[in-house]
């Protein structure tokens, strides 16, 4: 870039030439909400002795053209581990009236950047930007000053709704008020009168009974912390000092033994964060000021971050950032407005605060899709919520008198596990993706009903007390000692229960990561739930499996379609691989259809597969077509059909040999063309090969159960069916992907780069 002078680019050049209008009036109105204007090439630095330039995103919130004077900006090429926080100096909008005419909008903001989280090194930077509606954007231009350069480019604007949403009849807190984190102080009252009655001994009881495992001060998750929020919790309700000082020795142990790093430290901060806002009237001055202190410092690292050698992970998707970030939330929201004297050194709670929840805001924007599966798989997207990142959004929500949750994709996660969910013997079950293929089970419910969105509750009250509240096991989703106050505090809400399918319907997709899921009834055991993710969306640094196209089946309390080992591995999957290539990395939805029952069509196609030898370039590309038919004219309950279809260099040395695999949890016996999976209960799956004409099908046992695999030909067109009884006979006319089959009263067939079933 060129050194720049503070001459201002007429607007006029950057709207459109000589066509675009001088003056494009605001409407007030449409100037509120969360706005982002990023700064093309706003910061700079050094690099190998020369300067290189990367933008910056600028964080305001307005009304109406009024804007908070409190600016926030992030620069992730600049420096990913840094928020940069300013001031908005001037607005031409303040007083503005409607009769007048405004030819652009202009700001004045100076903001602080850091160049490093670990060091003091700031500059500070001046920004004069000029701004005019076009269409649903802003666009203009800015002059400014940084890091002794002057600078001029363009500016580029969003408007997005307000986020987080402030929360009606909020009271702010009072001097020293303690507890606000899980609740409020005034409603401890109402909490003592509960744990009288039957409901609230019964989640005591299950608290109890937590507080009997083992004490881990090491490990993957300590858990010192997190029981000493059991027993102040205790303490709290009964007026227990006896309680209140087991409480501060396992606080005390936690503070002696750091987790060895950032990912295992985390939940040692949250866990002592929260005890010490129950026990905060129950211990001592001199407990309570070293405490203070200690998670003063710790937020302080856990929002400066660690070195990747000790595998600290700052890529906004990453379950270490959201481990990290919102434990170190907690622990500021804690000690908020505590008295300057508790500290032995400076100490801007707020800020760390402030930087926190934007860390988790970019968490939910980019790990967690619009209906909310998490890219980095079920146990790392579920796990950081039940640690910190529920508890982060309730104690925000409590303190800050502001929703995290409303409007964004943290209200989904409830909602997205109940649509997978089986329940099976009083356990809820889930087909996983991603590494470790589990999921955080009841503890969601326990720690994310207080913050579940009013319109979801009947649904997720529904479930939650038939399976794990008083019609269920009576665990209230309590695996841990600090679930039991969040469960306690939300659990007595009066809510009418609605089946899950009412409110959520048959079917959920997540378009924003491809995922789609499928479910013809919620029930019980017998429920069918079907699923298959596209890994649309491709985002680097993070965990990822080689799982597109992945598919899941599960029903008449079988598991048909189950995933293979935890391991990131292409032959871990229900897909098609081909041993002498890498895997496909992402794919794209080609054709969706659906219907209210549960049924649906979903095509995709991969990104191409490129690879260079010495003589050529060859390439090739996948398309596979799902469909699922609970309409049952087929003549079984559930009627399933997987078509892959290859484009490109499909018999070249590296694409030649494909195998087709599905494994599964059931036994299997193969029959020429076919196979037949029974579970446990009788019921079968039976699947077809209606191609490859020579299929030669083999089953092999597993550590998780065994797979199915397929080979034979270049193309795979399969039709399942799952029953209690006979399977019904297939009729095939016609060859290959031109095939016809009939199933019942149901006709399937396959044309260009979807499946069609004719009644459906």
């Amino acid at each position: 870039m060129k050194l720049a002078y503070l001459i201002i680019f007429p607007l006029l050049l950057l709207v459109g030439g000589s066509n675009a209008p001088l003056n494009r009036k605001f409407d007030l109105t449409k100037l509120s909400g969360n706005i982002q204007l990023t700064l093309k090439h706003g910061v700079w630095k050094l690099w190998e002795d020369k300067p290189t330039y990367q933008n910056i995103t600028l964080d305001l919130v307005c009304h109406n053209g009024q804007c908070d004077h409190e600016i926030w900006g992030y620069a992730p090429k600049f420096n990913r581990e840094v928020d940069h926080q300013g001031i908005l100096k001037s607005n031409n909008l303040l007083g503005y009236s409607r009769k007048k005419s405004l030819d652009a909008w202009r700001l004045n903001i100076k903001i602080k950047i850091q160049f490093h989280p670990w060091l003091n090194e700031i500059e500070e930077a001046t920004y004069n930007i000029e701004l005019v509606p076009n269409k649903n954007r802003l666009i203009g231009t800015y002059n400014g000053k940084f890091n002794q350069r002057l600078l001029q480019e363009k500016v580029t604007g969003t408007i997005q709704p307000h986020w987080p949403v402030p929360v009606i009849n909020h009271h702010p807190l009072s001097p020293r008020e303690h507890p606000r984190l899980i609740f409020r102080q005034d409603e401890l009252p109402s909490l003592k009168q509960k744990s009288k009655t039957s409901t609230g001994q019964a989640i005591l009881a299950q608290l109890n009974k937590t507080l009997q495992q083992k004490v881990y001060y090491d490990g993957y998750v300590p858990n010192g912390g997190y029981h000493a929020v059991g027993y102040c919790f205790l303490a709290l309700l009964k007026n227990d000092q006896k309680a209140a000082d087991q409480g501060w020795k396992l606080v005390e142990n936690s503070l002696k033994n750091p987790g060895r790093r950032l990912l295992e430290h985390s939940p040692i901060v949250a866990g002592v964060a929260l005890a010490y806002d129950l026990c905060y009237q129950l211990w001592d001055e001199k407990r309570i000021k070293k405490v203070t202190r200690w998670l003063g410092g710790q937020a302080n690292w856990l929002i400066r971050g660690d070195s990747p050698r000790n595998g600290w992970n700052s890529n906004s998707a990453s379950n270490w950032n959201a481990r990290a970030r919102g434990a170190a939330g907690i622990a500021a929201l804690a000690i908020l407005n505590e008295p300057d004297q508790f500290f032995d050194q400076s100490n801007d709670s707020y800020r760390l605060m402030k930087i926190a929840e934007r860390n988790i805001k970019r968490y939910l924007t980019t790990a967690i899709g619009d209906r909310g599966f998490g890219i980095e798989g079920d146990h790392y997207t579920t796990e950081p919520f039940i640690l910190t990142i529920f508890p982060f959004l309730q104690a925000y929500k409590n303190v800050m008198g502001k929703d995290l949750v409303q409007g964004s994709s943290a209200q989904w996660i409830l909602p997205h596990y109940i649509m997978r969910i089986i329940a099976n013997n009083q356990q809820l079950e889930v087909a996983t993706y991603g590494r470790h293929r589990r999921y955080a089970e009841g503890s969601l419910f326990s720690l994310g009903l207080g913050t579940i969105s009013p319109d979801f509750l009947p649904s997720t009250i529904w479930l939650f007390e038939r399976y794990l509240g008083n019609q269920g096991n009576k665990t209230f989703g309590i695996k841990s000692p600090y679930q039991a106050p969040f469960i306690f505090s939300s659990y007595f809400k009066n809510s009418q229960k609605i089946n899950p399918i009412n409110t959520f319907k048959n079917i959920l997709v997540d378009q924003k990561k491809g995922f789609y899921n499928f479910r013809d009834k919620w029930q019980g055991k017998d429920d069918f739930v079907a699923n298959i993710y596209l890994k649309q969306q491709l985002l680097g640094g993070v965990w990822t499996f080689p799982d597109v196209g992945s598919f899941r089946i599960w029903g008449l309390g079988g598991n048909w379609a189950n995933p293979g080992k935890s391991e990131p591995q292409w032959k871990e999957e229900n897909v098609v691989i081909m041993p002498k290539s890498k895997p496909w990395n992402s794919s794209q939805t080609i054709v969706f259809k659906s219907r209210p029952n549960g049924s649906g069509i979903i095509s995709l196609k991969t990104a191409p597969i490129v690879i260079k030898n010495k003589k050529s370039t060859v390439g090739i590309e996948g398309i596979r077509s799902f469909a699922v038919d609970y309409g049952k004219t087929a003549g079984v309950p559930g009627l399933f059909v997987v078509v892959d279809k290859f484009n490109g260099s499909v018999q070249a040395e590296e694409f030649k040999e494909k195998i087709w695999i599905m494994h599964t949890e059931e036994n299997v016996t193969i029959d020429g063309k076919s196979f037949l999976i029974k579970a446990v209960n009788g019921a079968t799956m039976k699947g077809t090969f209606v191609t490859p004409s020579e299929v030669k099908i083999r089953f092999e046992k597993t550590e998780s159960g065994g797979k199915i695999m397929a080979t034979g030909g270049d193309e795979f067109f399969v039709v399942m069916t799952v029953q209690k009884g006979s399977p019904p006979p297939l009729e095939i006319t016609g060859s290959g992907l031109n095939s016809q089959v009939k199933v019942g009263e149901q006709e399937i067939y396959f044309s260009q780069d979807r499946i069609f079933l004719l009644n459906f």
